[in-house]
């Protein structure tokens, strides 16, 4: 296998690692996952409330699956793609939360599916960003 093809692989491997984790904590029930968080709080030792933690575990979750999406569409396509990175985690935001219908103590809103979606244009605003200063960089060390 070439480089570039297996690079490719495990930039899309990351992409279904990362769905598939998401998928696991949506499939949690209610009571599973208060049991998560409870256990989170308690290893971070910090003086949060378990709300504040629920939606930033939303919000980091999908920054990393945006991240992940980004580079996989940059592996692949060869130029960046943030708009379909965005597109893409955001659909996944929403099915995930459609998920979440059906499992017991859940629910599906509308307000995570934003904080998801916020998530994902975060990781790839600051990914944009940092590309961005780093190309700069390059570009005036070659002149």
């Amino acid at each position: 296998m070439k480089k570039k093809t297996f690079i490719i692989a495990i930039s899309w491997a990351a992409v279904a690692v990362c769905m598939g984790i998401i998928f696991f904590l949506s499939a949690q029930t209610g009571g599973e996952s208060g049991n998560t968080s409870n256990w989170l709080l308690l290893l971070l030792r910090l003086p949060i409330s378990e709300s504040f933690l629920r939606t930033a575990a939303h919000f980091l979750e999908f920054t990393g699956l945006a991240v992940l999406i980004f580079n996989a569409l940059y592996q692949t396509c060869g130029y960046i793609r943030p708009y379909l990175s965005f597109a893409l985690a955001s659909a996944y935001a929403a099915t995930d939360e459609f998920h979440q219908l059906f499992v017991e103590d859940r629910a599906c809103t509308l307000s995570d599916w934003a904080v998801d979606s916020l998530g994902a244009a975060s990781g790839i605003i600051v990914l944009c960003i940092i590309i961005y200063i780093f190309s700069a960089l390059k570009r005036r060390r070659l002149r």
